[in-house]
C-alpha cells in the first residue's frame, strides 16, 4: 500500500513531466493543486480512500481520484507511465542542477539534445550554450558549481525519502512467512542526514531460511543484480540501491553491530576482539567486549568506547520531552495555514506553546511583514492567547540577516518580539571570513535569540555558504545565543558534526522544523534523529523548556 506521501511525489512528478512537455497545461495545474492539498490535509492515505472522503478533498476531481486511486492499488497510474515513456529519465535529473527548472530543462532537452547531467557539463565546457536564451555566463557557471556538487554526493538520497522506501520493503519483508524481523541499518540506523544505499538485514527463523531467501528473490519491488552471495544486491523501482542479508536469531546482534558501522566504529571493535564473536543482541556482543552498549546514532568516527565500569551513554532529548516548537511560519508570510490553525495543530500534538517566526520585509518574494503587518500579527495573537490559554502563542520574527550583518528590522520593534531568529537568504556569494563575520555580527545584536539555519544548505542541493564553524560558536557562546537545528530534512542544519563543540560550549540547540504548514510541524521527528548524533540533552533544548524558562533565556542575554 502507497503512503499518502509517495502519492504526492508521484502526482508531483507527473505535473513536472506535463511542465516539461509543455502541455495540458489546465491537467498540470489540477494535478498540482490536488497535490497540495494533500500536502495540508492531516488525514492518511488509508483514511482518505474510505468511502468518498477523496472527492471531499479541494481540488480532487474524477481524474486525479482515480489517479490516487491506482497509486494505493498498482503504485503508478495509467498517465504517469505513458508521460514517463516519452521525456528521457535523464531529463529529470538534470533540475538536479541548482536554478534548473522545467523550462530551461526543456529548452536543453528539445534544443540542445542534452538529455543527462554528463552531457549538459560537456556542453558547458565546449561553449556550446550560449547561443540559447536564458544561458549566459553567469548561469552556466552556477549550473558548472552545482554538477560539480552532484558529483560529490552521487546517488545519496535525503533521509525522509530513504525512511519512505524501508517503510515500504519493510512492510513487503515482514509478510512473508518466517521473517522475524527486519532492521535497515547503516547510515539509515546511525541517523545520518542523507543516506546512500539501504543495508537491509532480514531476521529469520532457522527452519524457514531457504523459503525466506527465495521469497525475497521473487520480489517484484527489488531488481536483484546478485542472489548468491552472502549480500544480496539490487535495486528498488526507485532507483534506490540495496544492499540485504538474511541471519538468524543466534546471530543477529553481532550483524547488527556489523551492517550498522560505521566502519572507523567496527574498526575499534575488532581491536579488541577480532573476529567479533556471534551474540543474539547488540547488549550481548558490547558486553562480550567489556563495553557499553554504544547508541547506533553515535556510532561515528572518534566515538569513545566507554566500559562497563563508566557510565552509560548520555540521553538524548526525546519526544515527550518537547513542550514546545519555535520557528513556524503562517499565512501572514510565506505558511499555508494560519496562525489559529497553526496552534489549534500544537494542541492537538500536545505541546504548550507555539513560537510564530514570520519572515521580515526584505524576504518580499515570501511575503515578508512590514513593521505595519508584525503589529497587526500581535494583535492577533493576543486574542488568540486569551482564546486559547493556557496554550501559549509567543510573537517572534525570522528576520533577515542584511548582507553588512545589521538585521532586517530597527531594534525599537525587535525589541517588542518574544524571541527573534536570525538568517541569512539573500547573498550567498561570500567567502568564509564574510559569511562568519556577517553571522556573528547578527549574533552580537542584543535582540537576536536564534541563529535560523547556519549555513542555508539545502541538502544534495546546494552545499551552502562557507563558514567557520569554531569561530562561530564561540560568538554565539560568547553572546549567551542559541544556534537552532533546522529540522526540515531539507536542511538538518547545524551540522551534526559541530553538536559536541556547541553542547561543550553550552549553546542552546532548539529543534526547529522551520513548518510552513501543520503537516510541516511534524518534521520536528528529524530533528530528534539528528539530536541523538549528539546527543543534545533536554537541558540545552530550548524546545524542551517551558515557555517561561524560554523567555526568561532570551532577556538573558549580555546587553539585553
Amino acid at each position: 500500500m502507497a503512503t499518502r506521501g509517495t502519492t504526492i511525489d508521484l502526482l508531483e512528478e507527473y505535473v513536472l513531466l506535463l511542465d516539461l512537455l509543455d502541455e495540458e497545461s489546465f491537467r498540470a495545474r489540477a494535478f498540482a493543486n490536488a497535490a497540495r492539498q494533500l500536502t495540508l490535509s492531516t488525514a492518511t492515505l488509508d483514511e482518505l480512500l474510505i468511502g468518498n472522503r477523496l472527492k471531499m478533498v479541494k481540488g480532487v476531481g474524477p481524474a486525479v481520484e482515480q489517479a490516487i486511486r491506482a497509486i494505493a492499488e498498482e503504485g503508478t497510474f495509467a498517465e504517469l507511465e505513458q508521460v514517463r515513456d516519452r521525456v528521457p529519465a535523464g531529463v529529470l535529473d538534470l533540475m538536479r542542477v541548482d536554478g534548473l527548472g522545467p523550462k530551461k530543462a526543456r529548452t536543453l532537452w528539445r534544443d540542445a539534445k542534452i538529455t543527462s547531467l554528463d552531457e549538459l557539463e560537456a556542453a558547458i565546457l565546449a561553449g556550446s550554450l550560449t547561443k540559447l536564451s536564458g544561458f549566459g555566463g553567469k548561469t552556466l557557471d552556477k549550473f558548472s558549481a552545482s554538477l560539480a556538487f552532484l558529483r560529490t554526493i552521487g546517488k545519496r538520497r535525503l533521509r525522509h525519502h530513504a525512511k519512505s522506501v524501508a517503510a515500504e520493503l519493510t512492510d513487503q519483508l515482514t509478510a512473508i512467512p518466517g521473517v522475524l524481523s527486519v532492521t535497515f541499518c547503516g547510515s539509515l540506523r546511525r541517523n545520518c542526514e542523507t543516506i546512500g544505499d539501504l543495508d537491509c538485514l532480514v531476521c529469520a527463523s532457522t527452519d524457514a531460511l531457504a523459503g525466506v531467501k527465495e521469497q525475497i528473490a521473487a520480489l517484484d519491488s527489488v531488481a536483484w543484480l546478485s542472489c548468491e552471495t552472502p549480500i544480496w544486491s539490487g535495486q528498488v523501482k526507485s532507483g534506490m540501491d540495496v544492499e540485504l542479508s538474511v541471519c538468524t536469531p543466534d546471530e543477529l546482534g553481532t550483524k547488527l553491530v556489523l551492517a550498522t558501522g560505521s566502519k572507523p566504529h567496527v574498526a575499534d571493535l575488532l581491536a579488541r576482539q577480532n573476529p567479533l564473536p556471534l551474540c543474539a543482541t547488540e547488549e550481548e556482543l558490547y558486553a562480550s567486549l567489556g563495553l557499553r552498549v554504544v547508541p547506533p546514532p553515535l556510532r561515528e568516527e572518534g566515538v569513545r568506547l566507554r566500559t562497563l565500569e563508566e557510565s552509560d551513554y548520555p540521553r538524548s532529548v526525546e519526544r515527550e520531552d518537547l513542550r514546545g516548537i519555535l520557528h513556524v511560519h503562517s499565512t501572514y508570510s510565506d505558511g499555508r495555514h494560519t496562525i489559529r490553525q497553526m496552534a489549534e495543530a500544537m494542541m492537538l500534538r500536545g505541546y504548550e506553546f507555539l513560537g510564530i517566526a514570520d519572515h521580515s520585509r526584505s524576504a518580499a518574494y515570501a511575503g515578508g511583514l512590514t513593521p505595519d503587518r508584525v503589529l497587526e500579527q500581535w494583535e492577533e495573537i493576543d486574542y488568540l492567547n486569551d482564546e486559547l490559554a493556557p496554550f501559549r502563542i509567543l510573537k517572534g520574527t525570522e528576520c533577515d540577516i542584511l548582507p553588512d550583518g545589521s538585521l532586517d528590522f530597527e531594534d525599537g520593534l525587535l525589541r517588542g518580539f518574544d524571541f527573534v531568529v536570525a538568517s541569512i537568504h539573500q547573498g550567498f556569494h561570500m567567502s568564509r571570513d564574510e559569511a562568519t563575520s556577517r553571522l556573528c555580527r547578527a549574533l552580537e545584536n542584543p535582540h537576536v535569540d536564534i541563529l535560523g539555519h547556519s549555513t542555508g544548505r539545502l541538502l544534495l542541493k546546494r552545499e551552502g555558504y562557507p563558514v567557520d564553524h569554531e569561530r562561530l560558536l564561540v560568538c554565539a557562546a560568547d553572546n549567551g545565543k542559541s544556534i537552532e537545528l533546522n529540522s526540515s530534512p531539507h536542511r538538518l542544519d547545524l551540522d551534526w558534526r559541530w553538536f559536541a563543540r556547541a553542547l561543550e560550549l553550552g549553546i542552546p540547540i532548539p529543534l526547529n522544523p522551520d513548518a510552513h504548514s501543520m503537516d510541516g510541524l511534524d518534521e520536528v521527528e528529524y530533528g530528534l534523529e539528528l539530536a541523538a548524533k549528539g546527543p543534545i540533552p533536554k537541558e540545552l533544548c530550548p524546545s524542551a523548556w517551558s515557555a517561561d524558562e524560554f523567555l526568561t533565556w532570551c532577556q538573558s542575554h549580555p546587553n539585553r
